[in-house]
């Protein structure tokens, strides 16, 4: 006898349904369609928890015969109200943590770069060492920013192919505080870089320092965008919902949906520009000829125009 059909016996005997089996699991309904067709087979833990939930051995699972078991009470489901019991709510808040920190890395990098040219200035210090010094904070902050990117990513990635249906546990004073405090970033994101412009134009006005100028501006852009990104990532988080529904569509088709496909579309794009930014701002700052002290510019101006290819590809592409 197959596992499959030992399941789906068990599942019919305790007259339980594919959604209720698959809540108690912490799976998408379709996986246990998947298990019970047999077109794939649950892990290790997975098999465990289906032996404690329905009485019996692993051995009997997986390779007896449970289809002659009596027909039973329904197993009782959850009365309590529903937990946090796979870590959800801490992976995104770390994973938010962590993207806004990086973003904020890679924007501090060319800030911290035109103040040191700045202070290299009024401190009448050789150029060639300042401009080889400037390059420092760029390179150590853009690295600083991908080391906390890329471990994020990954185990964020790892934890969505561990837990791809989480029940959703938050309750409408989570959602409240949650919404008030994304009002509260966002409205001290927006300040913080309006302040950046404003100190930006009031430096170079009347001290005509450019390079203290432009740093000054993106010390607070930094921290207002990062303000902002992780506002929008802890509530974008709370809706289970979607993050449910993405997985489920991605392990019933076997393929990315038009959604993700639309986000892909959205990071390549922008990955693209980012790069082309990356490039420029270099050549701004090394090539003899195009060297200039605005070469932080390629940076803010790539952020932008990453902004504006969102906006366009969530205006024209489907999301159906």
């Amino acid at each position: 006898m197959s596992f499959r059909e030992n399941v789906q016996h068990l599942r019919a005997a305790h007259r339980m349904t594919q959604e209720q089996l698959a809540m108690l699991l912490g799976v998408s309904r379709q996986s246990v369609t998947k298990w019970e067709s047999g077109k794939s087979n649950p892990e290790m833990d997975k098999l465990l928890k289906i032996c404690e939930i329905f009485g019996c051995t692993l051995d009997d699972l997986v390779c007896g015969d449970l289809t002659s078991r009596p027909a039973e009470p329904t197993v009782a489901m959850p009365d309590a109200a529903p937990a946090d019991v796979c870590g959800y709510d801490e992976e995104r808040r770390s994973f938010a943590r962590s993207v806004s920190a990086a973003v904020a890395c890679f924007i501090l990098g060319p800030a911290c770069s035109a103040l040191l040219e700045a202070l290299g200035r009024l401190a009448d210090i050789d150029h060639r060492l300042v401009d080889v010094l400037g390059v420092l904070p760029v390179l150590g902050l853009v690295a600083a920013g991908i080391a906390l990117v890329v471990p994020a990513g990954i185990r964020h990635s790892a934890f969505v192919r561990s837990h791809p249906f989480v029940e959703d546990f938050y309750t409408e004073e989570d959602r409240t505080a949650c919404r008030t405090l994304l009002t509260r970033r966002l409205v001290a994101g927006i300040a913080l870089i309006l302040l950046g412009v404003a100190v930006c134009v009031v430096v170079d006005q009347y001290l005509c320092l450019e390079d203290l100028a432009g740093g000054l501006m993106l010390c607070l852009v930094a921290v207002g965008v990062r303000s902002i990104v992780l506002g929008g990532m802890l509530w974008g988080g709370m809706d289970v919902e979607t993050y449910n529904s993405a997985n489920a569509g991605a392990e019933a088709e076997g393929a990315l949906g038009p959604r993700s496909r639309r986000d892909r579309v959205t990071g390549g794009l922008c990955g693209a520009v980012m790069l082309v930014a990356t490039l420029v701002g270099l050549v701004m700052l090394f090539v003899p000829g195009y060297q200039t002290p605005l070469f932080w510019l390629a940076w803010p101006i790539g952020g932008i125009t990453c902004g504006v290819v969102s906006c366009l590809t969530s205006a024209f592409m489907a999301d159906e």
